[in-house]
């Protein structure tokens, strides 16, 4: 489906108000000023604001650069191919490649002119300052992505929730084959969601960190634990009253797995099952040793799961007291 995204709208709006504006100040190449615009609205507002120094103080440079060339030498080609041998390793040493091209265009425009003037250099810089300050007004309205963070920190709990199950059902042997579909699925609900959460991030000033930002953040983490131990788990040999112990625990883990829930009961179930564990008589044949031993690990892995909860559990209770 052909949509338009709130980006291309703004942009479109920026680029005409900045033309208008450029017009009826009666600028000579009213049109960069659009087109200056066009380039700086970016995806979020921290974004547009290093995007917007980058850019002015590249034009600035590029001003007085031609101008040094161009009155030194000559208004020719030669002089035109020398300038960019020397402006465009020096932004790009400074950290300023996304003002070379509108700079480029500034520079070009001195080339056309064939002559620098005051009132030249002040019609340049009222261009650049208008489609910056245009692209950075515009740029103050962003959608809201508290709906989109919310379905997708639920999309991500019921992959999660259907991966622990599937590794229940696996380690009781009724799945003779992984999938890994659940395991992707978590993944790219991560993946998309800590961007989206970063971007938010980005368009708040009074906030270096947000919920959602933590959220994925942890949930990440619990992934990255789940993807280390599961190869382990696809290995077991046989299935002993241990395996069940386990499979149990898992499956009512995954049930339990909510946004809202500390996870302080599973942690102290979690231990009283190995604590169990220790209680049983030790393993008789060295198939039993190393199926236990790898649901060793598998439990120590799902600890540390559940405590990196309970600590995104606490620290977000903190600073909710806190405000």
């Amino acid at each position: 489906m052909f949509t338009i995204g709130s980006r291309t709208i703004k942009t479109a709006i920026g680029a005409m108000v900045a033309l208008v504006i450029a017009q009826l100040l009666s600028l000579d190449n009213a049109s960069t000023a659009a087109i200056i615009t066009l380039l700086s609205v970016q995806s979020t507002k921290k974004q547009s604001i290093d995007v917007a120094f980058r850019r002015f103080s590249a034009c600035i440079a590029g001003m007085a650069l031609a101008t040094l060339l161009f009155e030194g030498t000559a208004y020719t080609p030669l002089t035109i191919g020398l300038l960019l041998f020397i402006y465009i390793p020096i932004m790009a040493k400074l950290g300023l490649q996304d003002g070379i091209v509108p700079g480029f265009v500034i520079i070009m425009q001195l080339y056309v002119e064939k002559g620098i003037t005051v009132d030249l250099i002040l019609n340049e810089v009222l261009l650049i300052g208008i489609g910056i300050i245009v692209a950075l007004l515009v740029n103050l309205y962003m959608p809201s992505t508290e709906n989109t963070l919310r379905k997708m920190a639920k999309e991500t709990e019921e992959n999660m929730k259907l991966l622990l199950l599937q590794l229940s059902r696996f380690i009781r042997k009724k799945e003779p084959v992984w999938n890994d579909e659940f395991e992707i699925k978590t993944t790219n609900c991560i993946k998309n969601g800590r961007l989206i959460a970063k971007r938010t991030v980005e368009n708040s000033f009074s906030r270096k960190e947000n919920y959602y930002d933590q959220y994925f953040k942890m949930r990440s983490q619990q992934i990255s634990l789940m993807k280390r131990v599961i190869p382990t788990i696809l290995d077991l040999p046989s299935t002993f009253e241990q395996s069940n112990m386990v499979a149990n625990f898992i499956e009512n883990m995954a049930l339990c797995l909510a946004e809202d829930n500390p996870g302080n009961e599973l942690l102290e179930d979690l231990r009283n099952l190995k604590a169990t564990f220790v209680e049983m008589e030790l393993p008789k044949t060295r198939e039993e040793f190393e199926t236990r031993a790898a649901l060793l690990i598998l439990i120590n892995e799902i600890e540390r799961f559940i405590q990196l909860k309970m600590s995104f559990y606490e620290e977000v209770t903190e600073k909710k007291m806190k405000e």
